[in-house]
């Protein structure tokens, strides 16, 4: 072939590979080629003739030249020579040679796995081929899980460091007994006990010598947690347990790290949830007991220490659902900040699933426990059926227990020690220790005390008691609409408007969630978000909502204030579809935009108070105190009840006296209450006379003159 033909050849070539779809082009190697370190071609290099290429096979490719299309894939590499030009060339398969198996007929292989080329290799790990049927057998039989390794595949390998063989070394060498001495099978295994005695021999030394006196060092630190294995510690100050996993080594900080898991509740479920605790490094050795987690059999007080947990963990099974109760103790509050304190001493509803359905960037999920995955639909079916609007209720309490299967002595000790639930105190969403949870000491005599005309009072219980009842026995036209009991209450400071809702949630024993401007906000694009979120929660929990001087959102509508028109129509909007118990407190009734007018349905007015209620006010607050606290007759109180102050200025003088006795270490009498109410009539003079002092207020500035 001459010169010029080749050339011809070699272009052949190319324009057939260019012209081929692109996914023909890039096609996968199906073999391994010579690399040269070659200069690198332009776009304009010379097209050459392969220079490797016989004279037999270079008429084969004429052939093909002159030949038609051939429907192939075919692998060519494109190369340059030592000057830059361009040739093409079939691409070489790689000869495999024939695998012989010789390595499986040994009992136990100590494979390297070789990584890198052939004149710089290294070794990339280490491990331990079992090829061995009666190994295999006694390590399934022995191992019946191990994380990260499959006892029942045919290939059976364990990567250094073997830690497996060490945590199962006692168990391997206890099967030896039931085999026959001398036998195929008792030569495997004894193999594989001195492999394990050879290559644990200073750590089983050293554990021999510090595990009687309940001591470790942090480089043997791993060989007390083997996986399975139950791991005490404390969180948060509370003694929790848990399951371990795994374990692992950690650079920074330095430590040990526990991967472990631990029963919860996503609000659907009960089951098992991830985390994980750092033992951290330590130099000599350490008392086992005093590490910050350990395993649960080295608790010097271990059956006590069991006891507890399991009778926590049965405790907590008990909020599984929505539960009202009153804690008193700290609370957490998870942020994206971190951890937040509150000290807290007030009621709080237990409901793990609003949490996650309103807090979706803090929610989880839990591995269920299989009979919980078989009873789910069954269990749903019967949430359903108590959520249908259609059915009346009379329960009063919010309390709903889901029908879940009892948990086991072993998961109630590895339960968490807190739940989620709101606080209506702090209104927030946090996490509460279950052993600070109580019942509610409910007042059933709270309207005895409520300082209210008799007409009003009945009035109020009649109205709660029937809209609880039947709540769903009247609809709007439209769906859902106007299901709501809606109770304005008007008057002045301090004449129990606020005690009204306090009262009507203690007697219906319904949490009250008390609410007031600043919590809604004042731009109409967080009030529309914010108050839906609070209705959906209050009617969730069938709370009684209270908005607090609600005067910001029932002002009446004008043509020069857009901000105000869009708050208030927000306002009627949302509480349009309320379905539960609203009351609103307002100082300003005459104020009211008109289209408020049709949606309350009871406006109760609260006038100023009288003498004699003043009295039963007075009556009320010291009657709580005990008998050899309070030095009171009638005549005393009423001399109190002329002075004319309102039912909270009362309340803050009984408190404020009430330290007044306890700082003198005498029983409380008139004397000290009317030291206080001298006081609060000071202040009063004061605030009076200042404001009748003010003469203009300089519209530029914005700034009150005074004389």
């Amino acid at each position: 072939m001459s010169k010029e033909q080749s050339i011809k050849l070699d272009a052949l070539l190319s324009n057939q590979q260019n012209n081929m779809p692109r996914h023909l082009q890039t096609g996968p190697r199906c073999g391994r080629t010579v690399r040269r370190h070659v200069p690198t071609a332009n776009a304009d290099a010379e097209v050459v003739s392969n220079p490797d290429l016989d004279e037999q096979e270079a008429i084969r490719l004429k052939e093909i030249e002159e030949g038609a299309m051939r429907a192939e894939l075919k692998h060519i590499d494109k190369k340059f020579t030592e000057q830059g030009q361009i040739y093409y060339a079939e691409t070489l398969e790689e000869e495999i040679p024939e695998q012989v198996n010789w390595w499986s007929k040994f009992a136990l292989c100590l494979v390297r796995h070789m990584a890198g080329d052939v004149k710089r290799p290294w070794v990339q790990k280490v491990s331990l081929h079992v090829n061995s049927q009666h190994l295999k057998d006694i390590l399934k039989k022995t191992i019946e899980h191990y994380p990260g390794i499959s006892f029942a595949t045919k290939d059976v390998a364990i990567d250094s460091p073997y830690h497996v063989l060490f945590y199962y070394r006692h168990e391997l060498a206890h099967a030896g007994r039931d085999l026959e001495e001398g036998s195929e099978a008792s030569q495997h295994l004894n193999l594989l006990v001195d492999f394990i005695d050879e290559r644990f021999k200073e750590v089983i030394e050293e554990s021999e010598n510090l595990l009687p006196q309940g001591m470790v060092s942090y480089s043997n630190l791993w060989t007390i947690f083997r996986p399975g294995c139950t791991v005490y510690g404390a969180v948060f100050g509370q003694p929790r347990a848990f399951t371990l996993k795994s374990v692992s080594n950690s650079v920074e900080p330095p430590g040990l790290q526990l991967n472990l898991s631990y029963v919860d509740f996503d609000g659907d479920d009960m089951g098992t949830r991830a985390t994980s605790r750092l033992v951290a490094a330590f130099p000599g050795a350490e008392k086992i007991s005093e590490l910050s987690a350990f395993p649960i059999e080295w608790h010097p007080q271990k059956e006590q220490a069991k006891r507890q947990l399991i009778a926590r963990g049965r405790l907590w099974e008990q909020y599984a659902g929505m539960n009202l109760r009153h804690y008193k103790g700290i609370a957490l509050e998870y942020t994206q900040c971190g951890i937040r304190r509150y000290n807290m001493d007030g009621r709080v509803v237990v409901d793990t699933a609003t949490f996650h359905r309103l807090n979706a960037n803090f929610a989880f999920s839990v591995e269920a426990f299989k009979a919980d995955n078989e009873n789910r639909a069954k269990r749903r079916r019967i949430q359903d059926e108590d959520d249908d609007e259609n059915v009346a209720t009379l329960d009063l309490v919010p309390e709903k227990t889901l029908d879940l299967d009892p948990l086991t002595e072993e998961q109630c000790l590895l339960a968490n020690s807190m739940v989620r639930g709101f606080s209506f105190t702090e209104k927030k969403w946090l996490d509460f220790f279950v052993d600070r949870l109580a019942p509610i000491n409910w007042n059933p005599n709270c309207f005895d005390e409520l300082v209210l005309p008799s007409a009003q009072k009945d009035l109020v219980k009649a109205l709660v008691a029937t809209h609880i009842e039947q709540r769903v026995a009247f609809d709007d036209i439209v769906a859902g609409k106007g299901k709501g009991l809606i109770l304005v209450l008007h008057g002045t400071p301090g004449t129990g408007k606020t005690l009204t809702a306090e009262t009507v949630a203690e007697y219906s024993q319904r949490p009250l969630y008390m609410v007031s401007s600043g919590d809604l906000g004042t731009d109409s694009a967080g009030l529309d978000e914010r108050l839906t979120r609070i209705l959906d929660m209050a009617s969730t929990w069938k709370a009684i909502l209270l908005i607090d001087e609600a005067d910001v959102f029932l002002e009446r509508r004008s043509l020069h204030d857009m901000q105000r028109n869009s708050l208030v129509s927000i306002f009627l909007r949302v509480l349009e579809y309320y379905e539960g118990i609203l009351f609103l407190t307002s100082n300003r009734v005459a104020t009211f935009d008109d289209a408020f007018k049709s949606r309350i349905h009871v406006p109760l007015k609260y006038a100023e108070l009288t003498a004699p209620s003043r009295q039963r006010i007075w009556k009320n607050f010291l009657g709580k105190l005990g008998a050899d606290e309070v030095l009171m007759g009638e005549p005393e109180y009423e001399r109190l009840a002329a002075a004319e102050i309102n039912g909270r200025q009362i309340k803050n003088v009984v408190r404020t006296a009430k330290s007044l006795a306890r700082f003198h270490g005498k029983p409380l009498n008139l004397d000290m209450l009317e030291q206080v109410i001298e006081i609060q009539r000071e202040f009063e003079l004061e605030l009076e006379s200042t404001s009748r002092s003010v003469e203009r207020v300089d519209g530029v500035n914005g700034v009150w003159a005074m004389p």
